[in-house]
């Protein structure tokens, strides 16, 4: 029987990795199959029980041959769940056809490799079915069906194949504009599981959740996940232990799955949920008729009777992070309203709620833009000002340093000067030009938010107005500490234009727009960079196209998106 790989993500619990992997070691199929396991690394700030906690980890996954063939990938950074389960299934899935994904707190029953291996190999080919799980939905009345569909995917004890992962957009920005423009959320509601929520939640930076963006993506092919009408998992997360654990009584017993196999094989069958099925499921899920603003703290108590366990657990994990999670009211203010806010004890103004979340989470979570200077003054540009998030990050950063900053849109412009007028900063000169390579006027789009660019076409949203250019030679005539060019679609021709002049430049931040219509120039840039002496890193902002042989994803009348980081004498 062909077998496929198994995926295990571990982290910092001993105790559940032991408890994981010994269940697993004794399924029937395990000595036969291969086990890839990725190790998840601490974060910068963790004490040392926490450091030590992973260390003994790493021991644990060593100590025997869990299964046939066991493949270790410990990561030398802390991704995080999210990050972790999309690069490892990924990277799994570019190698075999189909896998089984487990996290450190699911004990398996012996019977579960068999099902899922099954259920793998007889759904193969009926690209509807996104999944397969080992755990059962709680439902009123039994399942007389051995096994089931449900529009409603399971992150514990699952598998999937390569072709269906590749399906799935974890452009979290894109699948909530698609859901939007097709007026769908309404419809991501299962019981009391408001999916549509969620995602708003992920796109705001109040959760980062993997699995949402699997069901959104599955929602809109109109897929399905397969179960099996009784539970061939336990998740051991509950029990108490640890810091985001809480005991729960309710949860299947532990010895009810691992005391003996279940031999459940499941056997082809039209794929279609039956009315029936999701009506139990429904009104088990809402019968306690719970509204998704469950982050706050007196429903969270009660939440484990009504919530999909494994978005239970996830919020279990970041409910004191969420709790302090600052303008998460603004995901309910519609998209281009100016709107006031604190930011460091100082009221500023944000034109568009969805950008500023973003740029918030770029520079301030993520600190994308953070150096260390060997100088008490480092000489900043801040090309693509915007509203000032960046200066303000950057004066946060270094309250010595020089910055000049560009902005091009008159309107913005206007705020901007507010913003930094607000902080009182000294040091700080902005000018209302856009950069490019010559000094005169040029038609600009006024997009209102943070996408106003130069570069026309015929599908340009927004206002066209003429704006004052210039070129950036002039200050980069002295050493620049930090060189940012975010200025949506003109860093080409500016790069060209000063190219000469980077021998002055220590570090630069290049955001690269890929215009549909336009010729893409990323070659151009890395170039001139190389040729400069820079080491260049990049990664993509959000705008990920998975399958571009099949279709190309676009965002904003781009087809790609780049931060490009140079930085010289690592």
């Amino acid at each position: 029987m062909r077998l496929f790989p198994i995926i295990l993500f571990v982290y910092n619990r001993p105790d559940h990795t032991r408890r994981t992997l010994e269940s697993l070691s004794k399924n029937e199929g395990a000595k036969n199959s291969t086990l890839y396991i990725f190790s998840d690394s601490y974060k910068e700030n963790a004490l040392l029980e926490g450091r030590e906690k992973i260390i003994h980890v790493r021991r644990i996954i060593r100590e025997k041959q869990w299964c046939g063939r066991v493949i270790i990938s410990e990561s030398n950074i802390n991704k995080g769940l999210a990050n972790s389960v999309i690069e490892g299934v990924s990277d799994i899935l570019r190698l075999h056809k189909a896998a089984i994904i487990l996290e450190d707190d699911i004990v398996t029953n012996s019977g579960f490799l068999k099902f899922m291996n099954t259920a793998l190999r007889v759904y193969e080919k009926d690209k509807k079915v996104y999944g397969v799980s080992g755990y059962k939905f709680d439902h009123y009345g039994e399942i007389q069906d051995e096994t089931f569909f449900l529009p409603v995917m399971s992150s514990w004890g699952y598998g999937t194949w390569s072709d269906r992962w590749d399906k799935i957009n974890f452009n979290s920005n894109h699948l909530l504009e698609k859901i939007e423009s097709l007026d769908l959320g309404s419809k991501m509601r299962f019981g009391s599981i408001d999916y549509y929520m969620m995602l708003k939640a992920h796109v705001a930076g109040n959760i980062n959740s993997w699995a949402v963006r699997f069901q959104t993506s599955m929602f809109l092919d109109k897929g399905v996940f397969l179960y099996p009408n009784t539970s061939l998992i336990h998740n051991i997360g509950f029990d108490g232990s640890g810091e985001h654990c809480e005991h729960d009584d309710s949860k299947m017993n532990y010895d009810q799955v691992i005391s003996k196999a279940i031999n459940i094989i499941p056997t082809r069958k039209k794929v279609f949920v039956k009315t029936k099925t999701l009506k139990k499921f429904n009104e088990k899920q809402a019968k306690k008729n719970f509204n998704l603003h469950f982050l706050k703290f007196k429903l969270y108590q009660k939440a484990h009777h009504f919530l999909p366990p494994e978005i239970l657990q996830y919020i279990k994990r970041k409910r004191k992070k969420i709790d302090k999670e600052p303008y998460q009211w603004l995901r309910n203010i519609p998209r281009y309203k100016n709107t006031q806010i604190i930011l460091f004890n100082k009221q500023v103004t944000i034109p568009d709620s969805a950008s500023f979340l973003f740029m918030y989470d770029e520079i301030f979570k993520k600190e994308i833009y953070k150096f260390k200077s060997d100088v008490d003054t480092p000489y900043i540009i801040d090309g693509g000002a915007n509203v000032g998030l960046a200066t303000i990050y950057f004066k946060n950063l270094h309250p010595k340093s020089r910055v000049v900053a560009f902005e091009p849109d008159s309107k913005i412009f206007e705020i901007l000067k507010s913003n930094i007028d607000a902080f009182n900063y000294d040091d700080v000169h902005l000018y209302n030009i856009g950069l490019l390579d010559y000094d005169g006027d040029i038609s600009f789009s006024q997009e209102g938010a943070d996408a106003g660019t130069v570069v026309l076409n015929e599908n340009q949203v927004g206002s066209i107005s003429t704006i004052k250019v210039g070129t950036l030679g002039p200050f980069l005539k002295k050493t620049v500490d930090f060189l940012k060019l975010d200025i949506e679609g003109a860093e080409t021709k500016v790069l060209v234009d000063i190219k000469d002049s980077l021998e002055n430049v220590k570090r630069i931040f290049i955001e690269y727009h890929s215009f549909v219509d336009k010729d893409q120039t990323l070659y151009s840039i890395l170039e001139i960079l190389y040729s400069n002496g820079f080491r260049v890193f990049i990664n993509s902002p959000g705008l990920h196209n998975h399958q571009p042989f099949i279709k190309v994803e676009t965002y904003n009348n781009m087809d790609m998106q780049l931060n490009i980081y140079g930085i010289k004498h690592l």
